[in-house]
């Protein structure tokens, strides 16, 4: 259902380096409710917009400049301070990881950018109204991280594997790792080294690009 006109000016903010992002929801989210779209490039700049302009709804990137959790960590950081802030995530990442990470950070929405426009003002209409919205195929993805034995083709990982990747994946590190999966930092670092032989990466970085593949099937 498409978000009906009202008298109340919504305040949303857009938090996206792509300056046509920022235009795409002006023009589709202005045609149907009265409203002021701030355009907003960095997490940081996020945060100060938040504090003082107190914005209705804050739509979030995940990955901004070269940090790829730059908008979970802005999540994470806006729910501690404001429980009840529409929050939705507009990302070009299909990682079913991430999104679920996105979700427990605090995300009221998920939507693919290449969602239409349809899509985005059903999400838009179901997050002011205090509900959630989870695009079908990242819903689809998440509910199936949970069916056992799945595997994505042509890598073979145990599951002490898979849970380390899944946490390099959202972008933690080796401590924050250690501590979550209750084991030492030492197997983390030896657990990251295998990972890397057996997924081909030449770095940190590449690992997190070749996981978040590896969790979609690509």
């Amino acid at each position: 259902m498409m978000a009906a006109r009202d008298d109340k000016q919504r305040r949303i903010v857009v938090v996206d380096d792509h300056p046509v992002v920022v235009e795409g929801w002006r023009r589709i989210v202005s045609a149907h409710i009265a409203c002021e779209v701030i355009p907003v490039v960095s997490a940081l700049e996020g945060w100060r917009i938040w504090r003082t302009r107190r914005p209705d709804l804050m739509v979030i990137d995940l990955t901004l400049g070269d940090n790829k959790t730059a908008g979970i960590k802005l999540i994470d950081r806006l729910r501690l301070l404001d429980p009840a802030l529409p929050i939705i995530v507009f990302t070009m990442h299909r990682s079913p990881i991430l999104a679920r990470r996105a979700l427990h950070a605090g995300a009221n929405g998920i939507l693919n950018k290449d969602a239409s426009a349809q899509e985005i003002l059903t999400a838009l209409d179901e997050v002011l109204r205090g509900g959630h919205y989870v695009e079908g195929r990242i819903a689809t993805q998440i509910a199936l991280m949970n069916v056992p034995g799945k595997r994505s083709p042509g890598t073979r990982l145990t599951a002490r594997e898979e849970e380390i990747l899944g946490l390099i994946t959202e972008g933690l590190a080796y401590r924050e790792i250690a501590d979550r999966a209750c084991i030492s930092y030492k197997t983390v670092s030896n657990v990251s080294l295998v990972l890397r032989e057996k997924l081909g990466a030449t770095s940190l970085a590449d690992l997190v690009v070749k996981g978040i593949r590896y969790f979609e099937g690509i």
